[in-house]
């Protein structure tokens, strides 16, 4: 089963001197239509495969949130249980302006990166904890998983 983001942008701006409540200015879905865990993992510590250290894990929900996300948030508990949920949390636009997008992750990602031989040079086609192909060509057990030396390259049919 996969793992899906749902979240909200939010904003606030202070009227006459004092800070206004957070308002609803548009829900992440429409911009949610893949799941990318290397984001997930970056920014939430959710599906953390690539080990980056999480931006914004694990910080609930804000107190003070809209009345739409709190609403929502309400929703989805409803559906699914607290159980349900990887990692509530928020981040602010200042943080996210403010990331090192060259940070190197804590340790190397030990999925296999798969990539095929283009015109242009290798392209990246996939990454997986796992590949049918892969295990027979190396010859590993349904299931079995090795830590490979970083780097290590085998060339299985078309796929590097």
């Amino acid at each position: 089963m996969g793992t899906d983001m749902s979240g909200f942008l939010e904003y606030r701006a202070a009227q006459g001197g004092r800070e206004a409540a957070w308002s609803t200015a548009h829900d992440l879905s429409s911009l949610n239509d893949i799941r990318n865990y290397d984001a997930f993992g970056c920014l939430f510590g959710v599906r953390n495969y690539a080990n980056f250290r999480p931006l914004a894990a694990n910080r609930g929900l804000p107190a003070d949130a809209s009345a739409t996300v709190t609403a929502r948030f309400a929703q989805l508990t409803e559906w699914y249980g607290e159980d349900g949920f990887h990692g509530t949390t928020w981040i602010t636009w200042a943080e996210v302006k403010a990331v090192d997008w060259d940070e190197l992750a804590e340790k190397t990602d030990s999925r296999l990166h798969q990539y095929r031989q283009t015109p242009d040079g290798l392209r990246m086609t996939g990454k997986a904890s796992w590949s049918p192909a892969f295990a027979e060509a190396v010859g590993l057990e349904t299931g079995e998983h090795r830590n490979w030396p970083e780097g290590s390259q085998w060339l299985v049919g078309d796929t590097l």
